[in-house]
């Protein structure tokens, strides 16, 4: 009988060329690797991208927002519409270990508009179970576009107007739950109403009389009080990828000067943020509605009626398309991380302005679609590109701010 040794010593006489063989391909497939990639050309990344590169490895966005001893240059906030605005802002959130917040800026834009407010926070009272807040604002807005009231008016019915108010408020609240704030504030509003001033319109006074639009004759003082309720569990609110955010408002609005024009007004609007792919990708949905109600003899003023239409709600409508008593609108956004410190967003708006309750429906809605871009410092949408289209055409939005 063979051994072992006598069976396997031919087979590894065998192996050892077929080993060698082996050696020698993987060798020679080596080499024409290293070949072929000494032989290609290095990629060449896009210009906008080496542009957000050097934006993210200088840090310069977070050096421009950061600003210097509480000063900071301030980017839009005013009234979509009014074209590139920016100012200058004071804010300290230091004050008294962060007890007290200090807030104030001045804003102008291209067009002229106008807005200059002051604020004092006081977030953390009674180990941040209240809060308070103190608040005054002046804005002259020289055109403010009116298409007429109700869903039906008119595109090519457009006029403006000029819309100048000041406002002081109070607000004081409590925070019964870790994500839960309960309050209310007390204000007072001034407004003044007049011709626009934009030159390829006519004015709005001059083809829309006071029985069709409230108030555009005289303009009151009202005197506004307001309870509300917010659940607000975002985990991030200048930049939510994951929670939700509910928020109810019920307000008193009193006609000070010709008892004409007081209302009550409830505001209601649901955020959801539902995140997946390791909280790359998010889908962002709203629903919000707007309702208002007047005793006998009482109407809402047109320049107080909610309205639809601009950057934040139907953006492939013009700024204030839709005026009425009423209105109801829901968003949806698909974002996804693009590139890290930019998302791209894919976004769809339905809603409507209408005149009675009974018509607190579906039926009807005007509709928007479009795309746009989200870029975020520290986690924050610091500016967004809003593209959307509408039956009436498409607009472009670059805003300073979040959509929701």
């Amino acid at each position: 009988m063979r051994s072992l040794a006598a069976w396997l010593f031919p087979l590894l006489l065998l192996s050892a060329p077929l080993a060698a063989d082996e050696a020698s391909r993987a060798q020679e497939i080596q080499v024409a690797r290293q070949k072929k990639a000494g032989e290609l050309e290095p990629d060449e990344t896009s210009k906008p991208e080496r542009v957000l590169v050097a934006i993210k490895d200088r840090r310069l966005v977070e050096r421009f927002t950061s600003g210097v001893a509480g000063f900071r240059l301030k980017l839009g906030g005013l009234v979509s519409g009014s074209g590139f605005a920016v100012g200058p802002e004071y804010l300290r959130r230091d004050l008294a270990d962060g007890g007290f917040v200090l807030r104030t800026s001045a804003s102008v834009s291209a067009k002229r508009y106008q807005l200059y407010d002051l604020q004092f926070t006081f977030p953390k009272l009674a180990g941040g179970r209240m809060f308070a807040d103190v608040y005054s604002v002046h804005r002259n807005y020289p055109r403010i576009d009116y298409y007429g009231p109700g869903p039906d008016s008119h595109k090519a019915g457009r006029s403006d107007y000029r819309l100048e108010d000041t406002a002081f408020d109070g607000t004081a609240g409590v925070r019964p739950l870790r994500h839960l704030s309960l309050g209310g504030t007390l204000g007072y509003l001034m407004v003044n109403v007049g011709p626009g001033a934009d030159p390829r319109f006519v004015s709005t006074e001059q083809i829309f009389p006071p029985a069709v639009t409230p108030g555009i004759d005289r303009q009151s003082n009202f005197l506004r009080g307001c309870l509300f309720a917010q659940y607000d569990y975002r985990d991030n609110p200048g930049g939510p990828r994951d929670g939700g955010n509910y928020v109810f408002r019920y307000t008193w609005n009193a006609d000070r000067e010709f008892s004409l024009y007081s209302f009550r007004r409830m505001d209601m609007e649901v955020q959801q943020y539902i995140s997946f792919f390791n909280r790359r990708r998010v889908i962002a949905l709203r629903g919000k509605s707007v309702l208002t109600d007047t005793d006998a003899g009482q109407t809402v003023p047109f320049y107080l009626q909610p309205t639809l239409g601009g950057s934040d709600d139907l953006r492939g409508f013009r700024p204030f398309r839709f005026y009425d008593d009423n209105l109801i609108v829901f968003n949806g956004e698909y974002r996804w991380e693009s590139f890290s410190g930019l998302d791209m967003a894919l976004f769809a708006d339905a809603g409507k302005v209408f005149h009675r309750r009974a018509d607190w429906n579906l039926k009807n809605l005007e509709a928007s679609a479009g795309f746009g871009f989200r870029f975020n410092v520290r986690n924050n949408v610091f500016m967004r590109l809003d593209v959307g289209f509408s039956h009436e055409g498409f607009q472009l939005w670059l805003k300073f701010n979040n959509v929701f």
